[in-house]
């Protein structure tokens, strides 16, 4: 479940500038940004974004 509220995190941050500001902030600071996802209603762990970039090499 958490894999796919991480994907629905980062196509919402596709189309808002102000959350992809907010992730580009926290640089490569995974539970920065998993802190962002959960201020917006997703729920995921900064381990469950660490194996995300390992598959997609590093990019959202």
């Amino acid at each position: 479940m958490s894999q796919k509220q991480l994907e629905a995190f980062f196509a919402k941050a596709q189309s808002d500038t102000q959350l992809k500001h907010q992730i580009d902030d926290c640089g490569s600071n995974n539970s920065c940004i998993a802190a962002v996802g959960k201020k917006y209603g997703h729920k995921f762990s900064p381990a469950t974004l660490s194996h995300w970039q390992r598959d997609h090499r590093g990019g959202y």
